[in-house]
């Protein structure tokens, strides 16, 4: 299989404005589902900085990733240097001095560690399952949404064990959100987005941290997954007043097996 990845194939959307937010008292996270069968590469993200930008020690960053804090499918460091935020106006990361590098990773500006993440990020090597091939692929490729359930049991240490019609993704990680609807039955599958705790690629199933499998499984579950975006401030010299209005925009393309 393969995906397009430096240009609009398929569906853009584009996530955001959430209003102006004041990050630096804390962070702020916000939570994205895609389109059901469909994965998913970060293009662009903007930020425009209505009270200019503190952080002595590191500046404030919008991370992409798979929970709160975590930058796996994209990020945008907001600053001029690790340690020099940007005054107010418009800054798209799309718009920086990217790079693509000559192993095919996703555009990139590492004048600074980290500073703009683009597409999916570095590339890596994975494993065809059921065979010996191997593929190249964005390591930040978002895995698509909408596994179907086939069966719910008691797993590791009696939490939540979901087993999946659809072959899972290996990008997929331990740690990841998902959200799970419309299981019939079985109890303790959460209501709220909850950690990945276990995959197996290989036996098509994965497992929820923090849950206590009970009942009996009678049918249905859907398994999307959620991805966060956090606004995450700087640290050094006063934080509490960096402000301003965020949006990201994804690229979705479909997904075999669906």
């Amino acid at each position: 299989m393969s995906y397009d990845q430096v240009g609009p194939s398929g569906q853009r959307e584009e996530y955001g404005p959430w209003g102006a937010e004041t990050s630096g008292s804390g962070g702020i996270t916000h939570q994205i589902i895609g389109p059901k069968g469909c994965v998913g590469f970060v293009r662009d993200i903007l930020y425009e900085v209505t009270t200019s930008l503190i952080g002595t020690t590191t500046v404030p960053e919008i991370q992409v990733g798979i929970s709160s804090g975590d930058s796996t499918f994209g990020r945008y460091r907001l600053g001029t240097s690790a340690i020099v935020g940007y005054n107010t106006g418009m800054h798209r990361a799309g718009d920086e001095q990217l790079v693509v590098a000559l192993t095919n990773a996703g555009r990139q500006l590492a004048d600074f560690a980290g500073h703009v993440v683009l597409d999916g990020g570095t590339y890596t090597t994975i494993s065809v399952p059921g065979g010996s091939a191997s593929v190249v692929a964005p390591s930040g490729r978002i895995p698509f949404s909408g596994y179907t359930v086939t069966s719910v049991v008691n797993g590791t240490g009696n939490v939540v064990r979901l087993y999946l019609q659809q072959q899972i993704d290996v990008l997929l990680k331990v740690g990841q959100l998902v959200q799970v609807l419309n299981v019939q039955g079985a109890t303790g599958v959460p209501a709220t987005a909850t950690a990945i705790s276990a995959i197996s690629t290989t036996l098509g199933y994965i497992e929820l941290s923090g849950t206590t499998f009970g009942g009996t499984y009678t049918g249905g579950g859907v398994v999307n997954i959620v991805v966060t975006i956090t606004e995450l401030p700087g640290s050094g010299g006063t934080q509490t007043n960096n402000a301003g209005y965020l949006r990201v925009q994804c690229d979705w393309q479909g997904a075999t097996g669906m």
